[in-house]
């Protein structure tokens, strides 16, 4: 026998146990309660002439029928919820931006997008497929200033669960997540004018 099997058989054997000790309770509980009841519904059953009975099993069908066989009016066309459109990554970006004031995890996500961004944008200088996704950005070229530069490593190569949030009695510290994403935009943006030259 498998483990399971004796699992189950000592379970089986257990309720069996139980069952013996409790059959006195069991009954009175359960079984005379549904005893009483059963006979109740005979009494009822048999003290109904049975034209009434007749009456409600036709109406029952007769609902059941017309319910189901008339046509079906819809209704629910006109309290159908309008379809929202899908988030363009513009849009997704802009909803980001407002929420950093937040927290890191925002902030996290407009950092990535924008690394993501660099890293086609050297990709397309140097000719190959953006494949890598990990590691360090460098290309021709790519000279970022200090901010900026950890600001997109941070994006790209670390989590925002690297920048934990301060309890409300810490003072919050400092993180590459904190500069000035626009700074960084435009700097991309004059790269871009750069690769195209």
């Amino acid at each position: 026998m498998t483990r399971r099997q004796l699992i189950l058989a000592g379970m089986f054997l257990s309720a069996l146990v139980v069952a013996f000790f409790l059959r006195d309770v069991v009954e009175r509980a359960l079984i005379l309660p549904l005893a009483y009841l059963w006979w109740l519904l005979g009494v009822y059953y048999s003290v109904l002439p049975q034209f009434i009975l007749w009456i409600l099993l036709v109406a029952v069908v007769a609902i059941s029928a017309i319910t189901t066989l008339t046509p079906r009016f819809e209704t629910r066309a006109r309290f159908r919820p309008p379809l929202i459109p899908p988030k363009g990554q513009i849009k997704e970006t802009v909803e980001w931006l407002e929420k950093s004031q937040g927290g890191n995890y925002y902030k996290w996500l407009v950092a990535n997008r924008l690394g993501r961004i660099a890293r086609e944008i050297l990709s397309q200088r140097e000719g190959r497929l953006t494949g890598k996704m990990f590691g360090h950005l460098e290309g021709r070229d790519w000279n970022p200033p200090r901010n900026v530069d950890d600001y997109l490593e941070s994006g790209l190569n670390k989590s925002f669960a690297d920048y934990p949030r301060p309890r409300f009695w810490q003072t919050p510290k400092p993180t590459p997540l904190d500069a000035d994403p626009k700074q960084v935009i435009e700097y991309l943006e004059d790269e871009m004018k750069t690769g195209n030259k």
